[in-house]
């Protein structure tokens, strides 16, 4: 399997977990990301670990759901892999997702309702900035008057707090 090697940007990555999908094509997963299909049967996609919010298995419907983080406000991008069993593939998923999580911090913006605010970084790099994201409880809308204000000030002080 050569698709780690031509879609590198450094040329090379092994492959740490491997798992052929129901639709035959493959799906792989390095020290630095995740190989994900597109819409193109002979193209991949390279996705760092830090650009993946999480991943749940249907045991149901054979599926293994993978969603990436986006902008703020915006839904998460979705990608349903289906596979039989997600095997060492499902195993290296999340670790790599749960290695690239630097610092995670709930802070209540009304009420108990609040955002959680995730610094990631790619585990296979632990010089590389930290990318943020804001999380919002179930209820609040980033919509809402001065909800972005008061999460971007939760922002700030839990990048205070750890000094990064």
């Amino acid at each position: 399997m050569r698709i780690a090697a031509r879609h590198s940007t450094s040329g090379k990555e092994e492959i740490l977990a491997a798992v052929q999908l129901t639709t035959g094509h493959w799906v792989a997963g390095t020290r630095a990301a995740v190989y994900l299909p597109t819409e193109s049967t002979t193209a991949v996609r390279r996705v760092g670990w830090e650009n993946i919010e999480r991943a749940s298995w249907n045991s149901d419907e054979s599926i293994l759901h993978v969603y990436e983080t986006t902008a703020f406000g915006t839904p998460l991008r979705a990608t349903d892999l289906p596979v039989d069993d997600p095997g060492r593939f499902g195993q290296l998923l999340r670790e790599r997702v749960d290695a690239s999580v630097v610092i995670q911090r709930h802070v209540p913006l009304a009420g108990k309702k609040g955002v959680r605010i995730v610094g990631r970084r790619n585990p296979a790099d632990t010089n590389a900035a930290i990318a943020w994201n804001f999380v919002l409880d179930k209820g609040l809308e980033p919509d809402q008057p001065g909800l972005l204000d008061r999460a971007e000030a939760a922002l700030a002080g839990v990048r205070d707090e750890f000094g990064v």
